[in-house]
């Protein structure tokens, strides 16, 4: 074969012209990730922060999605007891808080409690249930309801820190972190994501026909798409399987709205959390935030699982007296369901002892 030479000058226009693509492409490149990081800042800017009582009990790089973002396995996550509390590095457990206040000068309480457990040991997405009529020790309080406990701490942030400490004082398995929903930007979430996809019995669709609000009423069994004052008013049926089943459709919910931004790409799901975002309280940080997000793709396409507390055979039903006034309520027995919530969550690998700051 012949050895082909260039010319010193075509060389040197080559090398001339690749170097001018190398730095076109860079720029652009660096152009990108600046109006990414213009537009995350941007976004992570109006979520309504609380500040954070005590410190994280591990790195956020670890707690939420790895280091800038980037997961890094669970060959370093620790798992424990920190603070007499089940702990493990690779399971965030994130409190979500649906608050009633829809009463002018009331702060509500938490009408409903879910908890989602991002578990990256298992690859699982968990949402636990708490029933609102569980009687229970609240910290500094009598016994109540558990969802008293947001109004005892004066709702809000402090509303939230106490509800937080009761169910971890209860039922031993720490909380990552809480998000509070009130009770009109529920609508709000939903509508913005384009409504719900929900199976409705005969029953559930006659009630929502007739108590939601929306001007919508050919609600039937079936399948619907289901707006944002729907998808309320169906969250919060009780007069159908009382709170045992409001607890599931919650969840129904919530896993409606993982399937609808499993198809979505990134640009979607930043575009809708720029919307959403306003509307909540939490005492995440923007760093963590901006870890979920980044990783939110992995975190979407887990299975999900559910589970509530307390389950069918951990409780029993009491009368007792609440304000002076008799009132039914769900008696739960603590240690059948901290170690069911330690094994929903945990599965074989339960924290133990050997992890305690």
């Amino acid at each position: 074969m012949n050895n082909i030479r260039k010319s010193p000058a075509r060389a040197s226009f080559q090398e001339h012209l690749a170097r001018r693509i190398v730095c076109v492409v860079l720029g652009v490149l660096f152009l990108f990730s600046g109006v990414v990081c213009l537009y995350a800042d941007r976004m992570l800017s109006q979520i309504n922060y609380a500040a954070q009582d005590t410190p994280s009990h591990v790195q956020t790089g670890e707690l939420f999605g790895g280091v800038n973002g980037k997961s890094n396995g669970t060959s370093s996550a620790k798992s424990g007891l920190v603070g007499g509390l089940y702990h493990d590095d690779a399971i965030n457990n994130i409190l979500l808080l649906g608050v009633d206040d829809y009463q002018k000068n009331d702060i509500g309480r938490s009408d409903s409690m879910m908890m989602v457990s991002v578990d990256s040991r298992h690859s699982k997405l968990k949402l636990t249930s708490f029933m609102r009529d569980m009687y229970v020790a609240i910290p500094g309080f009598k016994s109540n309801r558990i969802n008293t406990a947001y109004s005892d701490g004066g709702g809000g942030p402090d509303g939230a820190k106490l509800l937080v400490s009761t169910l971890e004082a209860n039922f031993g398995t720490d909380i990552d972190r809480y998000v509070i929903i009130s009770n009109s930007a529920f609508d709000q979430i939903i509508d913005m994501l384009g409504g719900v996809t929900i199976t409705l019995t005969a029953g559930e669709a006659k009630l929502i026909n007739q108590n939601s609000g929306d001007s919508r009423r050919n609600l039937t069994a079936g399948t619907f798409n289901l707006s944002g004052k729907q998808a309320h008013y169906y969250s919060r049926i009780r007069a159908i399987g009382d709170d045992f089943a409001r607890t599931e459709r919650q969840r129904k919910v919530f896993s409606s709205i993982v399937s609808k931004l499993k198809s979505s790409n990134i640009a979607t799901i930043y575009s809708t959390l720029y919307e959403v975002l306003p509307l909540v309280t939490t005492n995440m940080t923007k760093n963590e935030i901006l870890g979920m997000a980044a990783n939110s793709l992995t975190y979407l396409n887990y299975p999900i699982s559910q589970n509530r507390v307390p389950g069918d055979s951990d409780y029993h039903s009491e009368r007792v007296s609440i304000g002076g006034s008799p009132a039914d309520v769900l008696v739960p027995d603590l240690q059948k369901c901290s170690q069911n919530l330690a094994s929903f969550i945990y599965e074989s690998d339960i924290p133990d002892k050997q992890y305690e700051d």
